[in-house]
């Protein structure tokens, strides 16, 4: 039987890195994206594509049918989307502030809830969490950004206790700056000639989901200054 593994925005970034390296495996892939054209590489049987806004009700529910009722089973949750913030506090407004929470902390504990019972009845599964450096410490200029970080490292570390009772595995990825185009529509942008290449991140976040007989709680991934 083909393990089933689920991947939020994996239509770009590191999340499709990671989507690539899976799918020269032998695995049943769920990608869930909102950029159709970001799919055409992912083409076989094996792979379900879920196009839409995974803060959307009717998304989440798309994903949760197929692991529900198609595969009945889900081995791997790896909850990738999310969307950056980088502008000075007194410019951060309302509207920003519920976007950035309901797609990076609402989303992911709403889907990981509503696939968490699966896990639960098979006794095993990898719920596998990408954050960021900026979920362990503060920097200036990300005072939204770093908030949902934060609440998603709390999220992580209070559901490991429970997890862990049902052979659960919550492991938590906290990386520095990849290249991706997360950073394309900032006000503020970085130099992403210094940020590390999502291949890169993508084989480790790999190799942690699908090696068994560890369980790293956090893995904090830095990229070299100089």
């Amino acid at each position: 039987m083909r393990k089933v593994v689920l991947i939020t925005g994996a239509s770009s970034g590191l999340g499709k890195e990671i989507a690539k390296l899976f799918q020269a495996k032998d695995y049943v892939l769920i990608l869930s994206g909102r950029n159709e054209k970001g799919f055409e590489d992912f083409d076989s049987p094996n792979i379900e594509k879920v196009i839409g806004d995974i803060t959307l009700k009717e998304t989440r529910n798309k994903l949760v049918d197929l692991v529900r009722n198609k595969y009945k089973r889900l081995d791997i949750l790896i909850n990738n989307a999310g969307i950056g913030l980088i502008q000075p506090f007194e410019e951060n407004t309302e509207e920003q502030l519920d976007k950035i929470l309901e797609i990076n902390l609402k989303a992911p504990i709403l889907l990981t809830q509503a696939l968490y019972d699966t896990m639960k009845m098979q006794q095993s599964g990898t719920i596998v969490i990408i954050n960021s450096t900026s979920g362990k410490q503060g920097y200036p200029n990300h005072t939204l950004y770093a908030t949902t970080k934060f609440g998603l490292s709390g999220f992580a570390q209070s559901l490991r206790q429970e997890a862990k009772m049902h052979n659960i595995r919550v492991i938590s990825i906290h990386s520095g700056g990849i290249k991706t185009n997360l950073y394309n529509k900032l006000s503020i942008k970085p130099d992403l000639s210094k940020y590390m290449d999502p291949t890169k991140v993508a084989e480790i976040v790999v190799y942690l989901s699908e090696t068994s007989g560890l369980s790293p709680d956090e893995i904090v991934i830095n990229r070299i200054t100089k």
